[in-house]
């Protein structure tokens, strides 16, 4: 069972993830009876050259301990680590030379947004993803299965003061852009958005707060022909963070 220390990670890509970029946070793994054999092969084989316990336990067991998710036949135990910090991030946003993304979700409160939007950023080369100490999600088993498994590639930053990162970024040479569909300049409207960037995603629901909004450099929208109106906040991340390679890319050529 899992207490204060220790939190789980489910599903074949997120347990991988685990064992292959931090095997000491995993402590144990349970793994179905009635899993794949050369699943289960890659998982046992993996496991042993970190001297990681592992189990097969019935099917139900793993029901119940992931509340009914769908944790594909393999579960991990892991130890509660802390959040990236920082500074280290500013030092490697430092040693970037001509283009550095930095992701900053402000208040996005749904694990599965959260965990979309990380899986996106570690995909197009982010150097982390920046979070809120309060209202906001947090890495945890929804996060790391939504993910697959990239929360545990990427650093996470959790921070007590947003404009205040904002703000060390800039100092940093880095350009703060808002996703905003208020903002009048659409997403790919000149100045292009290449080089080193940090992208400002907001909830679905409030979109990005005030005091954020005025601290951003620039403010984007993406533009809709539809009439739903908003994009989920994860889809309106990659967009921005696609654009952001696209003209990185035009940047180099």
């Amino acid at each position: 069972m899992k207490d204060e220390t220790s939190d789980i990670c489910y599903g074949h890509h997120p347990v991988m993830a685990l064992i292959d970029e931090a095997p000491e946070r995993c402590h144990k793994i349970l793994v179905s009876e009635s899993i794949n054999k050369k699943l289960f092969e890659e998982i046992y084989n993996k496991a042993r050259r970190y001297s990681i316990p592992i189990s097969k336990v019935k099917p139900q067991a793993l029901d119940r301990i992931t509340d009914g998710a769908s944790h594909q036949g393999i579960v991990a135990y892991v130890v509660k680590g802390k959040t990236g910090d920082m500074g280290k991030l500013l030092d490697m946003v430092s040693k970037a030379n001509d283009k550095a993304l930095v992701i900053i979700a402000d208040k996005i409160k749904d694990p599965h947004n959260l965990g979309a939007i990380i899986r996106s950023a570690e995909v197009f080369g982010a150097l982390g993803v920046i979070i809120p100490k309060r209202n906001s999600a947090f890495p945890n088993s929804t996060v790391h299965k939504t993910s697959a498994g990239a929360s545990l590639r990427i650093m996470t930053v959790t921070v007590s003061n947003l404009v205040n990162s904002i703000n060390e970024l800039k100092e940093k040479g880095v350009w703060i852009v808002g996703l905003d569909q208020r903002a009048e300049r659409h997403l790919w409207d000149k100045p292009p958005i290449g080089g080193k960037l940090a992208f400002v995603v907001g909830s679905e629901e409030m979109g990005i707060s005030q005091v954020v909004a005025k601290a951003c450099d620039d403010l984007r929208s993406i533009p809709m022909l539809g009439k739903t109106g908003s994009l989920n906040a994860a889809v309106a991340a990659s967009i921005g963070m696609y654009e952001w390679a696209r003209c990185c890319s035009e940047m180099i050529s």
